[in-house]
């Protein structure tokens, strides 16, 4: 009890006269350093999961997952939250209190039909949605429109964007948005490319056609050496294997 009202005591004086510490060093420390934590991310199969999104909730810090699916971050304090997420599997929400080190495992949650352009489809159906062109002029528009933007080129920004959006019943698309990012300009260009796109064919479901949701991984890479590849483009690579075909937009570095 005499310890609880020194403690407050000093807390008063510390109010009114700032003479006073009543933090011990290591708490001073938490709070500038922040609680170092690593970690590791499995699908339900044990296997690693590259490019899974930490993010600590309610703020835009985090990281993500290397190529052997582990992570490293600070956090504020244990009462911080981490967000995880990976396009094909739950979302999940882990209190980082005492611990420092986790093995986080994300289950399936969301299956997807891959079509021949390399799309992925989130709704069940009995006949995919196609662009309505067909599969190679839509290659040729990819290849004719899409652009490297400058500003991710001079930052040597490079990446994964997951784009997601809807093809209408009457073959529109609509909802465009980003999933995954990488910024430098390469969201934006992702999202353009898609809206600006050719109506499709939309997908069919007992003989009518429906609304679907679809997700594009694009992925975009600054010219090197073919034999260099550095540990990031390693991962972001694996990251659009995971999901078969992707469109890939190749740059060069900006002069």
């Amino acid at each position: 009890m005499k310890a609880l009202l020194s403690i407050r005591l000093s807390y008063f004086c510390l109010l009114l006269f700032g003479s006073m510490a009543i933090f011990s060093d290591s708490f001073a420390q938490k709070i500038s350093e922040g609680i170092k934590i690593k970690g590791s991310v499995v699908d339900q199969d044990d296997k690693i999961v590259r490019g899974a999104s930490i993010l600590i909730k309610g703020t835009t810090s985090g990281t993500v997952t290397n190529m052997d699916g582990n992570f490293w971050l600070t956090v504020p304090s244990s009462d911080a939250v981490l967000v995880v997420t990976f396009i094909d599997l739950e979302t999940k929400e882990i209190l980082v209190s005492d611990k420092t080190e986790f093995k986080i495992t994300l289950k399936p949650e969301v299956k997807f039909q891959l079509s021949e352009a390399g799309f992925m489809v989130h709704d069940k159906v009995d006949q995919l949605p196609t662009p309505s062109e067909g599969i190679e002029e839509w290659n040729r528009y990819l290849s004719k429109n899409i652009k490297y933007p400058q500003t991710a080129r001079e930052a040597n920004t490079q990446g994964t964007v997951i784009v997601g959006f809807k093809i209408k019943e009457d073959g529109t698309v609509a909802n465009v948005e980003i999933i995954r990012g990488i910024g430098g300009g390469c969201d934006q260009e992702a999202v353009r490319i898609i809206a600006e796109g050719p109506d499709w064919e939309p997908a069919i479901k007992g003989g009518q056609a429906v609304t679907t949701q679809l997700s594009l991984p694009i992925r975009f890479v600054i010219a090197v050496d073919p034999g260099v590849s550095s540990p990031k483009q390693q991962n972001e690579k694996a990251i659009a294997d995971r999901f078969g075909k992707h469109v890939t937009v190749v740059g060069y570095q900006a002069k």
